[in-house]
């Protein structure tokens, strides 16, 4: 079965130009583990936090960058 699940992050890195932006991670049959992976490879070089997850309608409605 296929299950998508979304995990929401914020850039915390206080000398990165990026400091304070927000964005989701949606992936299939992933951990939070895998999320946080991937979120490490689309930005490599922030440090990151893993704010938790939150249901596809929430991430709509916020209107944050998925990737």
């Amino acid at each position: 079965m296929i299950k998508w699940t979304t995990y929401w992050f914020k850039i915390i890195g206080e000398d990165s130009d990026l400091c304070g932006e927000e964005f989701f991670t949606e992936l299939e049959n992933a951990t939070k583990e895998q999320h946080i992976t991937y979120a490490n490879q689309i930005f490599p070089n922030e440090k990151l936090r893993c704010i938790g997850r939150v249901s596809g309608a929430e991430a709509e409605m916020m209107g944050l960058d998925t990737y």
